[in-house]
């Protein structure tokens, strides 16, 4: 599967990256059946390249979602010329495009109150999501308590530079996100990995 395709298909802001996010996905030795959860859809950026990397994934988001509703009438205002309405933000024709989207599953979900059992993911990918999050402290104790021992919990926020330029670009500021500042609990430890553009923070449970 191309990862080349995939960064001409998908939006320019997820791609800057794509070959670092890329060998962090490989570096973190997943089975290829482990069961993954991709919280906050959106462009698809996420679920599409695990899909690339041959995994198999449920994503979801909210039914209504004001915040991603707002970050596509800021998108669509600066790249007017190449915006067609929410079609420009319709992962699954981006999915088919790079040939995995019989790879991804989507449902309806609040990452404040996941709707699964206690253990059931053995990771689960946030990208470009918990900024977007209300109650972030609330929604990663539920990352937590889905997440099974052996799993992980992988966070993709844009760094100080990508808010800066997001600012420059887009005209709005998003917030500057650092789980290691939101939770308070010791039965987990945080790994920060830095990119150019991102940052990554692995969190694991202590057992």
């Amino acid at each position: 599967m191309n990862l080349e395709k995939y960064k001409q298909i998908m939006d320019e802001d997820f791609t800057k990256d794509a070959d670092f996010i890329d060998k962090i996905i490989k570096n973190l030795n997943l089975d290829k059946g482990s069961r993954i959860l991709d919280i906050g859809t959106g462009l698809g950026a996420m679920s599409i390249l695990l899909a690339i990397n041959g995994f198999n994934v449920l994503t979801g988001q909210p039914e209504e979602d004001p915040e991603w509703e707002e970050h596509e009438k800021h998108h669509c205002e600066h790249e007017h010329e190449h915006c067609h309405g929410s079609a420009m933000f319709d992962w699954r024709e981006k999915a088919r495009a790079v040939g995995v989207e019989d790879r991804i599953k989507f449902q309806y979900l609040n990452a404040e109150s996941l709707d699964f059992p206690d253990d059931s993911f053995d990771a689960i990918f946030m990208y470009d999501t918990l900024q977007h999050i209300k109650n972030r402290e609330r929604a990663l104790n539920e990352c937590l308590r889905v997440l099974r021992a052996s799993g992980l919990i992988c966070i993709i926020e844009w760094n100080e530079k990508s808010i800066k330029d997001t600012e420059e670009k887009y005209g709005f500021t998003i917030d500057y996100i650092d789980p290691r500042k939101i939770l308070n609990r010791e039965d987990f430890s945080i790994e920060l990995i830095q990119a150019d553009l991102v940052n990554i923070f692995i969190l694991r449970k202590n057992y």
